[in-house]
C-alpha cells in the first residue's frame, strides 16, 4: 500500500513525451516500453479530475503546434494503446478528454478531430480494437452543448473529406452513431 508521502507528482523526462506527469513513487517506474502509451493514459485516468482536466487541457492546447507528423504519431499511440487498457479506466479518460475538445475553438476542434479522422480513414484497421459502442455509451453523458460542438465538427469534418475517405469513415460508424451525429 502506498502511504501519503509517496504522493508525489513526477515528470516523465522522455523527449518523445514532453510535460507528462505521474502521480505515486510506485508509479514513477520505468514504463514499458510496448505500451508506454497505454501507462501514460492509465495514469492519467487514475488521476482526480482536478488534476487530470487541467493536464489534458494542456496536451490539446499543445497539439495545434505539432508537426503533421507528430500529430499522426499522438493519434495513432492513442489509437493504439486505448484498445489495452480497461474500458472503465479508459471511459474516465475520454470523458475528460472529450469535455476538454469541446471548449476548444471550433477550428481548432475540428484539426484535432479531423487528424483522428483522417488516420482512421488512412486506416481503418485501426479502429477494429476500438470499444464503438462504450466511445459512444462516454458521448452521450456528455452535456448537450458539449455533444453539439463536437456533433457539429465531426459532421464538418465528415462533410470536408475527400470522397474515398468519407466513405471509408461512414463505413466505420455504427448507424446508432450517425443517426445521434446527424450524419
Amino acid at each position: 500500500m502506498m502511504s501519503r508521502s509517496d504522493l508525489n507528482l513526477y515528470r516523465v523526462d522522455n523527449p518523445a513525451v514532453p510535460g507528462w506527469f505521474i502521480i505515486g513513487a510506485a508509479l514513477a517506474r520505468p514504463l514499458s516500453i510496448p505500451n508506454y502509451a497505454g501507462n501514460i493514459i492509465a495514469n492519467l485516468a487514475g488521476l482526480p479530475d482536478f488534476l487530470r482536466k487541467p493536464m489534458l487541457r494542456m496536451r490539446v492546447a499543445e497539439f495545434p503546434g505539432l508537426s503533421g507528423e507528430e500529430k499522426a504519431e499522438v493519434i495513432n499511440n492513442a489509437l493504439e494503446a486505448s484498445p489495452s487498457i480497461p474500458f472503465p479506466v479508459f471511459a474516465k479518460l475520454l470523458k475528460t478528454w472529450l469535455e476538454v475538445v469541446a471548449e476548444l475553438p471550433p477550428d481548432q476542434r475540428r484539426m484535432l478531430l479531423g487528424t483522428y479522422a483522417g488516420e482512421l480513414a488512412v486506416a481503418p484497421e485501426k479502429s477494429v480494437a476500438l470499444h464503438v459502442d462504450g466511445i459512444l455509451g462516454v458521448f452521450r453523458e456528455l452535456g448537450e452543448a458539449e455533444r453539439g460542438a463536437i456533433g457539429e465538427s465531426i459532421r464538418q469534418i465528415v462533410g470536408g473529406m475527400e470522397a474515398e475517405h468519407r466513405r471509408r469513415i461512414l463505413l466505420l460508424m455504427p448507424t446508432s452513431a450517425k443517426e445521434m451525429l446527424g450524419i
